[in-house]
């Protein structure tokens, strides 16, 4: 099924909330999809105006604990939904016929990092951009 409007996917940390924040606040007001923000869950959570057809989640390290007690990596959170958003809306990547807008933030997570560049190169028709490779250096 093909929409006629497009989807977005916004995922960041802490560090992107502003980013975030300004992209929301640029979206057309019937904008559509998901936005993921992975935090340290001791800072509270700012509210984040956007259109109604946007969802947030707060991915909080502290309350996913791996086995052996610790929280997981930075970026781990923000990279593994990432990777099931790409399962879920894009199974069939050749064939993806929706027009999509994905930002990944996260730029101090070399995980992260390596995720977008394989997305980048195994997707190249794929509207996405990542602070750390879209910004002049």
């Amino acid at each position: 099924m093909v929409r006629d409007r497009t989807h977005f996917l916004l995922v960041g940390d802490e560090g992107d909330i502003a980013m975030i924040h300004t992209i929301l606040r640029r979206l057309p007001v019937d904008a559509y999809g998901q936005v993921y923000i992975e935090v340290d869950g001791a800072k509270p959570l700012p509210s984040l105006a956007m259109p109604e057809g946007m969802v947030l989640t707060w991915l909080r390290r502290d309350s996913r604990v791996r086995r052996g007690g610790s929280v997981h990596d930075h970026g781990a959170l923000a990279a593994g939904v990432i990777d099931v958003w790409l399962q879920e809306w894009m199974p069939d990547a050749d064939a993806a016929e929706e027009p999509y807008v994905i930002w990944i933030g996260c730029t101090a997570s070399g995980r992260v990092d390596l995720l977008y560049r394989d997305l980048r190169a195994r997707l190249p028709m794929l509207h996405v951009h990542h602070p750390h490779y879209d910004s002049p250096r």
